[in-house]
């Protein structure tokens, strides 16, 4: 097997940044804002983007029917859900803590897709465990800081 950097894993690496800068950034900003407009503005943004994205690229809208509303309609209601809930719960958590708690999206996202059909191979697996447990390691163990100054 031959392990190569291409474009998906440079996409992967620079969304995997953006989501900890918008950690961050909510962790920071999250105690002086209500999170449902924080979520709109949030939601609204990235909406405009994406169509901006689907325009540049030539992309053509779908054909309008009754499933995809509907389809489109329940997964915008349940991730603006999730939105306000995530910025609801950033008020009282820090983002490293936070991190250790979106650190199980891969674990989430494999049970899902395992039990709509998916099949699990040992690579999403190791994977999946390699993300989670980078982020327990580094959330738990403790700092270099903190043994300096028990000692």
């Amino acid at each position: 097997m031959q392990w190569a950097f291409g474009r998906g894993e440079a996409l992967t690496l620079a969304g995997a940044a953006m989501i900890a800068l918008e950690i961050c950034l909510v962790s920071r900003f999250a105690r002086q804002c209500h999170p449902r407009r924080v979520s709109l503005v949030q939601l609204l943004v990235v909406a405009v983007l994406a169509l901006l994205t689907a325009y540049v690229h030539g992309e053509a809208l779908p054909q309008l029917q009754p499933g995809l509303l509907a389809c489109v309609l329940f997964i915008g209601l349940a991730t603006a859900g999730i939105q306000i809930a995530m910025n609801w719960a950033q008020k009282s958590v820090p983002a490293t803590r936070a991190t250790v708690i979106y650190a199980m999206e891969p674990v989430w996202g494999g049970l899902v897709g395992w039990l709509a059909g998916e099949t699990l191979t040992v690579l999403g697996v190791t994977g999946a465990l390699l993300v989670v447990t980078s982020v327990l390691v580094s959330e738990l163990l403790p700092r270099r800081s903190e043994q300096a100054d028990a000692a």
